[in-house]
């Protein structure tokens, strides 16, 4: 089964490292990855399509992560969230966790807990559509 994913972060670096990682994990599905450097564009390319998983930083340009998190709950669209940043704000975390993300992990990215924590995500998460 495919499973659709989006990567909002607005270092390119960083997503084709995430889109790398998708094409490497070894679970009963296949990942497509769409990507979005920053919370304006991502709300856009999510009222477009349907996703299984979000990967969403925490602080980019124009609209942030959180910000972000909260547009798209408002919107309805229930898809999980992995929110990724590469600052130790736990006040910022905290937040994250209580906007309703699925997880929150650190950059740099330790593979293993990243595999794990999109299995637990896409086996529990149930995919809506925005708009």
């Amino acid at each position: 089964m495919t499973k659709r994913v989006l990567i909002v972060d607005d270092e390119p670096p960083v997503i084709e490292v995430l889109k790398d990682f998708f094409r490497q994990f070894r679970h009963a599905n296949t990942y497509e990855t769409a990507s979005a450097k920053d919370g304006a564009e991502a709300l856009i390319v999510l009222l477009r399509g349907q996703f299984d998983l979000i990967l969403l930083d925490m602080h980019m340009p124009r609209m942030g992560g959180l910000e972000l998190l909260k547009q798209i709950r408002g919107l309805g669209v229930n898809v999980p969230v992995i929110m990724v940043t590469a600052n130790a704000d736990t006040r910022a975390a905290a937040e994250a966790l209580s906007g309703g993300v699925f997880a929150y992990i650190p950059k740099p990215f330790d593979i293993r807990h990243l595999d794990h924590l999109v299995a637990l995500a896409v086996s529990t998460g149930s995919s809506a559509r925005g708009g």
